[in-house]
């Protein structure tokens, strides 16, 4: 602004200039043919010349060709944009760059350039004039910071202005206005709140993708360009890694990996519940367990914990999302035979299960018309389990005709 003042200042001074000059030459007029100055003046004429001269140089300032449409840029961020300006003949006009910021409601005008100099602190503006007329302002690797109102002015009377509104285009980014840490734990049947949030120019959307394989038909995902997932009653199959997915049409998009450990007690599965063997045979017991945190597996019979020594084999292997425990052993006596519990336990609980292991041997030879069962086998084939818990349940054993 102090620039445009001391531009007026001088073009009036110039006015000035010209008006004594013409005052001069009327005088000198009026003194060469003994004109009365007094009666001259009187008449108004020589205002009216200076008030005629004012106008005419007044009307040399409308007449400047200048460009004035409003025009709109949109740039990426760090790219280049010109910004054009085009005075046809500057003549003895000046042409000024200015910045125009509203924050808050308030006016701020900034001075880039004037008079074919720079005078921004900012080393990514310069000015370019490609040909004649042009007045351009040049914005290397734009930031955020250089979007707003830009306006290409010259000192006429009554000034004139170009308007140029500047949009940078900025890729989205995830931001977090309640962080969530990159991995998770919940346990089962809890509820879990997911947040999201993403910054851009313009506003990106968000969508959430689920990255896991699961059957997922029991799991609702949020609509598009939604925050926050909440997913209530968390089952134990929820998928391990989802993520949400910032898009503002402006690369690269950006995403989060939410890792989710869903923790729950074991729960245990043998393959069948009877196994028939016979004395001196080897034996082998398959138990598999799922649970996270992962749990500890450990073999019983008789309330007696197994231990892995000469009589029996305990090898135990992991994958991703189950434990198996194989116990190998060969039954020489009675006390082989029956109930082997297979327990799993973490710190959120404990789970058993049993397999019954039987000899071959007390199956009864049967005819091949008759089927005689004698009152022990019928103890055997009907024989009731007693959990850990106190519950119970009945077993039911078929046996299968064979030829004599």
């Amino acid at each position: 602004m102090i620039f445009i003042m001391l531009s007026s200042l001088l073009q009036f001074r110039v006015i000035n200039r010209l008006l004594s000059l013409i005052r001069t030459i009327l005088l000198n007029i009026l003194i060469r043919t003994r004109t009365n100055y007094r009666s001259f003046n009187n008449l108004n004429v020589f205002r009216s010349i200076e008030k005629t001269l004012l106008i005419i140089l007044i009307l040399a300032g409308t007449n400047v060709a200048f460009d004035t449409d409003v025009e709109n840029y949109t740039i990426p961020v760090s790219g280049k944009v010109v910004l054009t300006c085009y005075v046809q003949e500057v003549r003895s006009f000046k042409v000024l760059w200015q910045k125009i910021d509203r924050p808050r409601n308030t006016t701020q005008l900034t001075l880039i350039a004037f008079d074919g100099v720079v005078y921004s602190n900012k080393d990514h503006y310069r000015l370019e004039s490609d040909y004649v007329g042009s007045h351009n302002l040049v914005i290397d690797r734009v930031s955020e910071e250089d979007a707003g109102e830009y306006q290409c002015q010259i000192n006429t009377e009554p000034r004139k202005t170009k308007r140029i509104f500047l949009n940078v285009q900025v890729p989205p980014r995830i931001v977090d206005f309640r962080p969530n840490p990159p991995v998770l734990s919940a346990q089962a049947g809890s509820s879990l709140r997911l947040m999201c949030r993403g910054e851009g120019t313009p506003t990106p959307k968000i969508k959430w993708r689920i990255r896991d394989n699961n059957d997922l038909n029991n799991i609702d995902k949020p609509p598009d360009n939604s925050l926050v997932w909440f997913i209530q009653n968390i089952p134990e199959n929820f998928p391990r890694t989802v993520e949400c997915i910032a898009d503002n049409g402006v690369l690269p998009a950006s995403n989060r990996v939410f890792t989710i450990n869903v923790e729950y007690a074991p729960i245990v599965i043998i393959l069948g519940d009877v196994i028939q063997t016979q004395r001196y045979k080897n034996t082998t017991l398959i138990c598999t367990t799922t649970s996270r945190p992962t749990a500890r597996i450990y073999w019983e019979k008789d309330s007696r914990l197994i231990a892995n020594d000469g009589k029996y084999s305990i090898t135990t292997s992991f994958n991703q999302t189950a434990v198996i425990s194989i116990l190998s052993f060969q039954a020489s006596n009675e006390d082989d035979f029956g109930k082997y519990f297979c327990i799993g336990e973490n710190s959120l609980g404990r789970s058993d299960t049993f397999i019954f292991v039987l000899e071959e041997s007390i199956f009864s030879t049967i005819s091949t018309t008759t089927l005689l069962l004698s009152t022990t086998e019928k103890k055997i084939l009907n024989y009731r389990h007693q959990n850990h818990d106190g519950s119970s349940r009945t077993i039911k054993y078929r046996t299968q005709s064979k030829g004599p």
